[in-house]
């Protein structure tokens, strides 16, 4: 089968398919995929959808084997239907970029460009920095999806994410953009109030909050030098929205675990404490890493690259403190 998928997607003489338009074929099957239906593949292209049924019966036909699931209400992917979708949205890409090359456009990047990140991490530093790509590339348009489950590259058409921790797809092209880095957290009220934790021990006197998620260990692990410790938080409250932890901290609640790119401003302002400042906290949920990714199938175009470009430059080293900023937080801490 698969075989015979390379080949159908590889030809453009062969007589069956001479009244396909190939690569007209091609994008109405992507956007009856991303749409979700016939009937929306159809209205967006301004034909019928017994027209969008008929060329892709068309394909199924040639290759003798179905690509959608067809119930009532819904379309599903059949196996072979993914392995089609993920080449011919190659394959579209590749030609994307021929037509580009040709016509010298790729001197000024133009087009659309599908990102996506987790929903925080956009808020407080995508935000900020989309205008200003926007304002240097004025001939691409953005398509910027934020959300905490990671999306489906293939199905969702997207050109690049940001994502922490290990790869969900295998062989995904990653840039790293930072390390990940993890620590507790509290305010000085609450720390003046409750006392300061000098080992993890200690923690066992105070009010932890928990972030809950199914894949998240229950409990916090730490490193010293070549010990290793663990202590099971509990306290008033436990969530799986990370934010709203921040928010009850950030009001004297208890001590929380975040992500240096959440709070780090917190952090430089005062209004936030690292506690334990000389223990390494591990997070194996987060990981190690903040990435940029793509799938290895996608070319990269210049619209793409430069977005890439841009974030790296600006989000280097956005999950970690400096080495400076680390001992001047420890020695604050012990001072307290």
């Amino acid at each position: 089968m698969l075989a015979d998928i390379i080949c159908f997607c590889s030809q453009r003489n062969n007589q069956d398919m001479t009244d396909l338009n190939f690569t007209g074929t091609m994008q109405l099957f992507v956007r009856t995929v991303l749409l979700g239906s016939f009937s929306a593949a159809a209205r967006e292209a301004g034909i019928s959808a017994s027209t969008v049924t008929r060329k892709i019966s068309a394909i199924e036909k040639h290759l003798k084997v179905a690509l959608f699931h067809r119930s009532t209400h819904e379309i599903t992917l059949t196996e072979a239907g993914y392995l089609y979708f993920e080449r011919v949205t190659a394959i579209l890409s590749d030609i994307d970029d021929a037509h580009r090359a040709v016509s010298a456009l790729d001197a000024e990047p133009s087009g659309q460009v599908k990102l996506t990140a987790p929903v925080a991490f956009g808020r407080i530093y995508l935000a900020p920095l989309i205008p200003q790509f926007l304002k240097i590339y004025p001939s691409i348009q953005l398509d910027v999806r934020l959300t905490d489950n990671h999306n489906d590259l293939v199905r969702g058409g997207f050109d690049l994410d940001i994502h922490e921790g290990e790869n969900y797809i295998n062989d995904l092209v990653v840039h790293p953009l930072s390390r990940n880095d993890s620590v507790l957290c509290a305010t000085p009220e609450y720390l003046s109030l409750n006392g300061h934790p000098q080992k993890p021990a200690d923690l066992s006197a105070h009010n932890c909050l928990q972030y809950i998620h199914p894949e998240a260990e229950t409990q916090w692990r730490f490193r010293k030098h070549q010990s290793r410790f663990s202590h099971l938080p509990r306290g008033t409250l436990q969530s799986d929205h990370t934010e709203l932890l921040l928010s009850a901290v950030l009001e004297g609640t208890g001590i929380a675990e975040f992500e240096i790119w959440l709070v780090r401003d917190f952090i430089r302002q005062g209004a936030l404490k690292i506690v334990l400042p000389d223990y390494e906290f591990k997070n194996d949920l987060t990981g190690k890493f903040i990435y940029l990714a793509h799938l290895p199938n996608r070319r990269q175009s210049a619209k793409v690259r430069v977005l890439k470009s841009f974030l790296a430059d600006r989000l280097s080293r956005v999950g970690m403190l400096t080495e400076s900023e680390i001992q001047s937080l420890r020695d604050k801490a012990r001072a307290s």
